[in-house]
């Protein structure tokens, strides 16, 4: 069941407008650094969410 809500979630921010639409970039280089700061760095999760958020919130005021 997470598995599914994963790819769910992923799929929905990957592709905003669905299959057919543009690839979304920044979110996925956003997902990859999150994966990166919590495996190899080992930063905890509520940092990672914060830092993630931040970075979302920058990248949608500044577009």
């Amino acid at each position: 069941m997470i598995v599914t809500l994963a790819v769910f979630f992923a799929w929905h921010v990957l592709w905003p407008r669905g299959m057919t639409g543009p690839f979304d970039a920044i979110s996925a280089a956003i997902g990859i650094a999150a994966t990166i700061a919590l495996f190899r760095f080992k930063v905890g999760v509520i940092p990672v969410v914060a830092a993630v958020a931040l970075a979302g919130l920058a990248v949608r005021f500044a577009s």
